[in-house]
């Protein structure tokens, strides 16, 4: 009996843990690790935030002034959280963009606590002198920016930073013979494989990699007009999209892709890349459109459509309460809300009074001479 109590195969269950990265949560549906996009409201719409090991593919406005807004967040983020950073681009120099990141305006959580307790209570009084009792825990999730201040140059040369412009491309091999595309994937690779954030590394995981990847397919990237050779250059973009998500999904990464959507003519080339895609949004600039001058739009910049939401370790995705969404750029910040519908126009409503009015008085002429001396208004 002794010896098979000794081979019982019975455990104690203890709890998983849980890798301990600057800037990152464990969601509260899946446990899976989520990385801030640096817009609180995007966070909001991805399911809490972008999970480690994902891809968010954005297709940028015609104009190429918000989805670039959007990156530069998602890069400032990294920097605040001291991540390493990929960051690769044709269409703009990789240095322009870093040198253009918004500068942190965030307050202390106890500063902004005691800011709210100073404030007089006038209709619940009897809860003023009650002894305010602070959160358990604060875990701070992102950081607010402003886009009228660059981010301070010394913060952003401390940042471990790799930056790719496509000087040095190698040649292509096997199925990617675009140049750009293979040596893009090579640098990332050797990003990877340095910093030991592999999956397959059996070292402590410290820090994670963001991925900025700037108009992935524009001509830059080696667009031709003939048939045969589009196709071609097609088959390269969605074997690069194939390989990559195939890197980041075996590493401790994330990525943000941007592609000029609007120019590819083929939707079938669209459908692949968002399969190929954990997270698909699309922006709809309201910029030399007809939209533009439409009063119910006159609040917002732009249309933000939710194409794709990824079910990443778990049954079904992230769940909407709505499909309206809308991106508006105050002074010194963007955000994504809901659409709402303004309210009616005074210039309707007094058209309207105007009309009954008109029409009491059409009634009351019938009466012949019996009408009153003073009307009301």
């Amino acid at each position: 009996m002794a010896g098979i109590g000794a081979t019982s195969s019975f455990q104690k269950k203890v709890k998983a843990k849980v890798v301990s990265i600057p800037g990152a949560r464990p969601s509260i549906h899946n446990s899976q690790l989520l990385l801030s996009t640096g817009v609180p409201s995007l966070d909001y719409l991805l399911g809490g935030g972008l999970p480690v090991g994902s891809i968010l593919l954005l297709e940028q406005d015609r104009h190429d002034v918000y989805s670039k807004l959007f990156l530069k967040y998602y890069l400032a983020e990294g920097v605040m959280n001291k991540h390493m950073l990929c960051l690769g681009s044709l269409d703009v120099s990789p240095q322009q963009i870093m040198q253009d990141l918004p500068a942190p305006t965030d307050t202390e959580p106890e500063e902004e606590h005691k800011v709210e307790g100073d404030k007089q209570m006038t209709i619940a009084w009897r809860y003023q002198n009650q002894v305010t009792q602070p959160t358990a825990c604060y875990n701070r999730f992102g950081h607010n920016y402003d886009l009228t201040k660059s981010m301070d140059k010394e913060k952003v040369s401390q940042a471990d930073v790799s930056l790719w412009d496509g000087c040095e491309a190698t040649e292509g091999k096997g199925v990617l013979n675009n140049n750009y595309y293979w040596s893009l994937l090579q640098e990332i690779k050797r990003k990877i494989d340095t910093s030991n954030l592999s999956t397959s590394c059996n070292k402590a995981k410290t820090n994670v990699l963001r991925l900025g990847l700037h108009s992935i397919g524009s001509p830059l990237w080696g667009w031709e007009f003939g048939r045969q050779e589009r196709e071609q250059e097609w088959h390269n973009l969605t074997a690069f999209m194939t390989v990559l998500r195939a890197m980041i999904r075996n590493s401790f990464s994330v990525c943000l892709v941007t592609i000029p959507s609007h120019i590819f003519t083929d939707p079938a080339l669209l459908s692949r890349l968002h399969t190929q895609a954990d997270f698909v949004v699309r922006l709809e600039s309201f910029q030399g459109s007809e939209k533009e001058t439409n009063p119910i739009f006159k609040d917002y910049h732009g249309l933000f459509h939710v194409v794709k939401l990824a079910a990443i370790n778990s049954l079904v995705p992230p769940i909407l309460d709505t499909t309206d969404w809308v991106f508006r750029l105050k002074r010194r910040k963007l955000t994504i809300e809901r659409l709402h519908l303004p309210p009616e126009l005074s210039e309707t409503v007094s058209r309207g009074q105007e009309e009954s009015l008109q029409t009491q008085l059409g009634h009351q002429a019938c009466m012949g001479d019996k009408l009153p001396k003073h009307l009301d208004f």
